[in-house]
C-alpha cells in the first residue's frame, strides 16, 4: 500500500530561541534630582552602550533584592542603534546596584549609582 503524501516525524526537535546578545561596553546610572519647574518628578535613569548596530530595549525584571534592579535587554525599542535607556521615578529608596542580563546570564552591573543634583 502506498504511503501518501503526508508523513509525520516524531522526532524532529525544534529548536530553543536563543537570543543574541551583544556585547556591553558601557553600562551607567544616575539619580536626576535636579530642580524641577512644576510637578516633574526625580528619575533613575540607566544607559547602556552596546557593541551591535541594533537598537535595544531594557525591561525591568522582578527580582527577590531590595535594593537590586535587574533590566532584561533585548532586542528592538525606540533607541539609537547600539544603546539601550531605562528611566524610572524615584522613590523614598534608592537602588543599590543595577544588573543588565540577557539570554539569562548577567551581562553588566553597576554599583555605583551617582546623583545629580
Amino acid at each position: 500500500a502506498p504511503l501518501g503524501a503526508c508523513t509525520t516525524w516524531s522526532n524532529i526537535i525544534t529548536p530553543k530561541p536563543v537570543v543574541d546578545c551583544p556585547v556591553v561596553t558601557r553600562a551607567s546610572a544616575w539619580v536626576d534630582r535636579m530642580p524641577k519647574v512644576g510637578s516633574g518628578s526625580h528619575k533613575l535613569i540607566v544607559a547602556v552602550k552596546l557593541d551591535d548596530d541594533r537598537p535595544w530595549l531594557l525591561t525591568p525584571v522582578p527580582t527577590g533584592e531590595p535594593g537590586l534592579l535587574t533590566l532584561e535587554l533585548s532586542p528592538g525599542g525606540p533607541a539609537f542603534a547600539g544603546n539601550a535607556g531605562y528611566r524610572e521615578p524615584v522613590g523614598k529608596g534608592l537602588r543599590e546596584a543595577v544588573s543588565i542580563v540577557c539570554g539569562g546570564e548577567e551581562r553588566a552591573r553597576i554599583d555605583r549609582i551617582t546623583v545629580a543634583m
